[in-house]
């Protein structure tokens, strides 16, 4: 198994085990109200919790990035077969750690918003910006245009989690104002 598929094997369990845990923080039924006089869209509106500030998404997203980066990449250097060359090794790193890390965003932006949005929209942007990026950085390589390509690699992290965060924001806007909240 190559590191890149064992990477993607990764990714794919975790995003399973992630799946899971989105269809469970799901907003509860109308809750049953005594009073007959509150109109049943008010206690929808007393559900959703207020947005928070920016910040507070931004750092939970940059916390756990990181640290899902570290974990990410330490385990599949964990797993990988010993080898013959560093070259794999340092694939290994990469690949893991932008599985882990890109789980660690989702994840991240999602909490630090208090769980307003949706966190799979979330992992399929951070999945999609990672991609996009690694198109870019391989097209780069194949060119050898190595500067390029560093500057690709030093890029991806803010705009990943500036498009992650974005993402969580807007989809926990439209959930509040599904729920008539203003």
């Amino acid at each position: 198994m190559t590191p890149m598929l064992r990477s993607f094997t990764l990714a794919g369990l975790l995003a399973a085990l992630a799946f899971g845990r989105a269809n469970s923080q799901r907003l509860p039924a109308d809750f049953p109200s005594l009073r007959y006089d509150v109109a049943p869209s008010a206690l929808v509106a007393q559900q959703v919790a207020p947005e928070p500030r920016l910040h507070s998404p931004v750092l939970a997203a940059a916390g756990l990035g990181i640290l899902g980066w570290g974990i990410g990449a330490v385990g599949t250097v964990l797993v990988t077969p010993p080898c013959d060359t560093q070259h794999c090794v340092f694939e290994a790193i990469f690949y893991g750690g932008a599985a882990g890390g890109g789980l660690g965003l989702a994840a991240g932006a999602h909490l630090g918003n208090r769980r307003r949005g949706k966190v799979l929209l979330d992992l399929a942007t951070s999945g999609a910006v990672w991609g996009v990026a690694y198109l870019v950085m391989r097209s780069f390589s194949e060119a050898e245009n190595y500067g390029a390509m560093v500057a690709t690699a030093i890029i991806l992290p803010p705009v990943q989690l500036a498009a992650t965060v974005a993402v969580e924001r807007a989809t926990g806007r439209a959930r509040a104002r599904a729920a008539g909240v203003p």
